[in-house]
């Protein structure tokens, strides 16, 4: 046991003679302060050397009684005893915890030693639920390519919470992305932001497919195979891994920091009217410009009705000319939306 010092050893030698006591009489007893004493008090009573009784005393002041020193020391291995007990249990759920979960992590490590694996997913629900479980059972690096149309500020919004669940455990992320995500507000923030918690950015013209590598033993990548436009294929197996990974490096390394992505206006415009703007160059129709957008039909006009008074025209035809002119299309969009 530790050592006490004076003053608990001397109220734990008056309290041991005394059945009613309070710390008022042992004040005067030990010519001492309760400031003195009250320290000592609850030392004791830490120690199990003084048990705090139901009751008060006559002056209104909490009981405590001694207690023998053999009965606190069982009583300290009693408690010790009970705290193994209960770490005991804890260590057996988790164990079951960790078998319960065995299912989902045993073929990441089959497929370290194993050849190809592979499993078609068609319905949107069930590729949800994969692109979850990818934020869940990674554990040191996930790659990921990203080409397509803008996604919808709401899209975004779920997949930076899945980025920043991963982000948060320490997992390393690279992730390259095509040059128009930087020419929308919401979408250049969503970078921004998936930047700022971590995760490595860089900005790319062109794209060959999606996909996103896990640990670098399972892959999502398009089922192009099939029938099923957004079908995709969960590959399993180093052997196929270590060729995306290749793929990955060699588009990383052409593909340029966010940090040099142009998203300040050019010629007066801001990046969603520039984009806006090329869009109605090749000949789209409003639907299909929102939709690429991520934005309302209702809220792309406004933006247009705008754009087209920055340029002092009154039809889109006009406008195009007058873009032209001003040398805002000379930049490559093939990889742009749709």
């Amino acid at each position: 046991m530790p050592t006490l010092g004076p003053q608990a050893l001397r109220l734990f030698e008056y309290a041991s003679t005394r059945s009613d006591w309070s710390l008022r009489s042992a004040c005067e007893q030990l010519d001492a302060t309760a400031d003195e004493l009250e320290p000592a008090r609850q030392e004791l009573i830490r120690l199990g050397l003084l048990i705090e009784a139901a009751g008060d005393t006559a002056d209104g002041e909490p009981t405590a009684r001694a207690t023998a020193p053999e009965a606190a020391l069982l009583r300290l291995l009693t408690s010790q005893e009970t705290a193994a007990a209960r770490l005991t249990e804890e260590i057996r759920t988790t164990r079951e915890r960790i078998d319960a979960m065995r299912e989902a992590f045993l073929p990441l490590h089959a497929a370290r030693s194993s050849g190809l694996d592979s499993e078609v997913v068609t319905d949107p629900d069930r590729i949800a639920r994969v692109l979850g479980d990818t934020a869940d059972i990674a554990t040191s690096e996930i790659l990921s390519m990203h080409p397509g149309p803008v996604m919808a500020p709401e899209a975004l919004a779920e997949g930076l919470r899945r980025d920043l669940r991963v982000l948060e455990r320490g997992v390393t992320m690279r992730s390259i992305h095509l040059r128009p995500m930087t020419r929308i507000i919401h979408s250049m923030n969503h970078l921004q932001e998936l930047q700022a918690a971590g995760a490595r950015v860089r900005i790319a013209h062109v794209v060959p497919f999606r996909f996103i590598l896990v640990d670098r033993v399972q892959a999502l990548v398009p089922a192009l195979h099939t029938n099923s436009r957004n079908a995709m294929m969960v590959l399993r197996g180093e052997a196929v891994t270590a060729l995306l990974v290749k793929v990955f490096e060699m588009c990383w390394a052409s593909a340029a920091p966010l940090s040099t992505a142009e998203s300040t206006p050019e010629a007066g415009l801001t990046s969603q009217q520039l984009w806006v703007l090329r869009l109605m160059s090749t000949g789209r129709k409003d639907e299909a410009i929102a939709r690429e957008l991520g934005v309302s039909v209702r809220t792309l006009r406004r933006v247009m009705a705008d754009l087209m008074a920055r340029l002092g025209v009154e039809s889109r035809f006009q406008a195009g000319i007058t873009a032209a002119r001003m040398g805002l299309l000379d930049q490559d969009t093939s990889a742009g939306p749709g």
